[in-house]
């Protein structure tokens, strides 16, 4: 199924948070990939600065990796912005994932991709990410293509929530485990809604 390009679905949904911050959330996504699928010496830096014959690059998020017996070398890209990624922004990251000689080249954005940043991804194996608030959506060169319907049923009930929640802390387990605020309610509330939206 073709994407939209421009994902008008989220046009307007930024994730609010400062641009070290969601490279630091994209280092815990990686991560958590590479723990659910048991990578072997699996290895991760945030903002690793690489040395080659060509310069010193600045790589957001860097990963090594074991698989079939050889070393792999993944480049990650995070873009925090208000508008759609622009194709020359992969052409760099593609540039860098050469120079480094690096296996996998991953551009994670809270906003989408332009048609053309998608068309020149496929093209040069670059995978392409989108977070949205709790979601990740692969765009593109992925194992874990988006079911556009489910987006957009899961995107119109959290609209419907509120914007924080509330969590009451479990003394037993010291941790914050209990969802106290958005109420049941609410919640089902929200649902009934996306349900006569999607579902008449």
């Amino acid at each position: 199924m073709e994407i939209d390009p421009i994902h008008v679905l989220y046009d307007n949904l930024v994730a609010d948070i400062t641009p070290i911050a969601f490279e630091e959330l994209c280092f815990e996504v990686v991560k958590g990939y590479a723990e659910k699928e048991k990578l072997s010496d699996f290895q991760i830096t945030h903002n690793k600065k690489i040395p080659v014959n060509d310069g010193t690059y600045q790589i957001d998020v860097y990963a090594e990796f074991t698989a079939l017996g050889v070393k792999h070398k993944t480049i990650i890209e995070c873009k925090r912005q208000s508008h759609p990624i622009k194709r020359e922004v992969v052409v760099v990251l593609a540039g860098k994932v050469r120079s480094l000689g690096a296996q996998k080249g991953i551009l994670i954005s809270t906003c989408g991709f332009q048609k053309g940043a998608i068309q020149y991804a496929k093209q040069y194996g670059i995978a392409l990410l989108q977070i949205i608030n709790e979601q990740v959506m692969h765009i593109q060169n992925s194992t874990q293509m988006p079911n556009v319907e489910q987006q957009k049923i899961m995107l119109e009930y959290r609209k419907r929530l509120p914007q924080h929640c509330v969590m009451e802390w479990d003394l037993e387990f010291d941790y914050p485990s209990i969802e106290a605020y958005p109420t049941e309610a609410m919640k089902n509330r929200a649902k009934e809604e996306v349900k006569m939206l999607f579902f008449k």
